[in-house]
């Protein structure tokens, strides 16, 4: 059965070299390499023509901006019947590939997802982890049935995309997040497996660029539960900006509790470093803020 591996990039070249060498080693094949390019760059197609005589990989030119435009491009031009995603800035371990695809084929999932250990970085590459993947993505949480999966690292069989539809190309992120849960409220079933893990390096080095990256994510997030009511944290974040706004320090308190919770036993540090999630977490509120007062 073939399958293709889809990664979207945009001006992160050093990055995405990384990726591609890591996928040298993977223990089971990839039949193609997907690459579409979200700003068409000589740099990045330079290291993508660097790896064609070692890996199955081909470069797609997609101007059209867009998390969700770049991956529906993706789904367009892969072949396979099974389909991967990886991130551009994560790379794979060596049996990730594998270990991925014996989940599938164990006939428990439609689509699986893997775990996101961090990379070698700072303080603030650190919160930023706390505050995203380690929570939900790290290798030390049991694998089971999920609500969500990443496009970091997944796996799913063609036919789901074809049932479950486009990536929705008005979000400005969380499309993966809308695309899993509704392939799981069409009856597919969602897994999470650590042992699939692949290594994320993020760009993120200092406290400021922390700091953007949450008030990113907040906006992010909060047009997607606009977009998705069916969502638990739709339900419960306040749905005027005046409201969300006066309660803004409360959500921050609450948001902190539950990264602390969420990340303990398997990283303690979070415990030590609740007062810089907490000023992240107001940098959150204040991204969904902002997005309720200027919806797009």
């Amino acid at each position: 059965m073939e399958s293709s591996l889809i990664i979207i990039t945009l001006n992160r070249a050093p990055l995405l070299r990384q990726t591609l060498a890591g996928l040298g080693c993977q223990t089971r094949a990839l039949t193609e390499i997907v690459v579409v390019d979200n700003g068409p760059a000589a740099e990045t197609e330079a290291v993508i023509a660097s790896f064609q005589s070692a890996l199955p990989v081909r470069y797609v030119a997609e101007p059209g901006r867009g998390y969700g435009r770049a991956r529906n491009r993706g789904l367009r031009e892969a072949r396979g019947e099974v389909l991967y995603f990886l991130d551009d800035d994560c790379v794979a371990a060596p049996d990730w590939a594998e270990t991925l695809w014996r989940t599938l084929d164990s006939g428990r999932a439609d689509l699986a997802g893997g775990a996101r250990m961090p990379g070698p970085a700072g303080l603030a590459a650190r919160l930023e982890y706390l505050s995203t993947d380690g929570p939900v993505l790290s290798p030390r949480l049991a694998a089971g049935a999920a609500q969500h999966l990443s496009t970091s690292n997944l796996i799913l069989r063609r036919e789901v995309a074809d049932k479950t539809g486009a990536f929705d190309e008005t979000l400005e992120m969380c499309e993966d997040r809308d695309f899993t849960a509704r392939a799981r409220r069409l009856g597919f079933r969602l897994w999470f497996e650590p042992q699939a893990r692949v290594t994320h390096h993020s760009s993120v080095r200092r406290t400021p660029q922390y700091l953007r990256k949450m008030r990113h994510y907040g906006k992010g997030t909060s047009q997607y539960f606009a977009h998705d009511r069916e969502e638990l944290l739709a339900r419960v974040f306040p749905r005027g900006a005046v409201a969300r706004l006066l309660l803004l320090p409360f959500l921050a308190v609450a948001g902190t509790g539950y990264l602390v919770a969420r990340n303990l036993p398997h990283n303690p540090d979070a415990l030590w470093l609740s007062p810089l999630l907490f000023v992240g977490q107001l940098w959150w509120h204040w991204g969904g803020f902002e997005a309720m007062r200027r919806p797009a």
